[in-house]
């Protein structure tokens, strides 16, 4: 990774981190700077404003999920990457690594009401059109594949809801990541009944 990514890395770094100590519409573009170590002159020669590195850092983190199933093209590939997904995604959703789940949220509500319809809309399309397109390649029927994209998403949000009201716990995710994981299979399956 070059010097210049490695310092927005940090920067994004640093926003999830004060975010997530004193909530987003609380952090400022000084925070960021002395949480680095880096003037304020020297943070805005990478970032014009907290939201700007807010935006860079949603489309590193989801870049960074959608990179661990660039590989998958085959029905074992796929469930490899979701186990591997799914491991990572329950040490969010139960709260033992730092998540920008509660960030987006906030973010998403910092803005007036049509505009936060908008983004949110803009953020789900974007999300299932990725996983439309990785689900394809293995099932290689598109509308099957969105209809199944729109169901995780469904899941993971209602998961992510769960987590923030604290009404989670192991249990119910690992048994909601096993029931995403046999529909899946069992579109895999009837699909090749076909």
């Amino acid at each position: 990774m070059e010097k210049g990514n490695r310092k927005k890395r940090e920067l994004q770094n640093a926003l999830k981190m004060l975010a997530i100590e004193k909530g987003y519409a609380n952090v400022t573009m000084k925070d960021i700077g002395e949480y680095v170590g880096l003037s304020v002159g020297g943070l805005y020669h990478h970032y014009h404003d907290v939201e700007d590195i807010f935006k860079d850092l949603i489309e590193s983190e989801t870049g960074d999920v959608w990179d661990g199933f660039s590989d998958a093209s085959s029905f074992d590939e796929l469930m490899e990457a979701l186990d591997t997904y799914f491991d990572a995604e329950k040490k969010e959703l139960l709260g033992q690594v730092p998540t920008v789940n509660t960030l987006m949220y906030e973010y998403y509500f910092s803005k007036p009401e049509t505009e936060r319809i908008i983004i949110m809309k803009q953020s789900h399309d974007s999300v299932v059109t990725e996983m439309t397109k990785i689900l394809a390649k293995v099932y290689g029927d598109k509308k099957l594949s969105l209809r199944m994209s729109e169901h995780i998403c469904v899941v993971l949000q209602g998961l992510t809801s769960l987590s923030f009201s604290g009404c989670i716990s192991k249990k119910i995710i690992e048994e909601e990541f096993g029931m995403l994981k046999a529909y899946l299979s069992s579109n895999y399956n009837a699909k090749g009944d076909r």
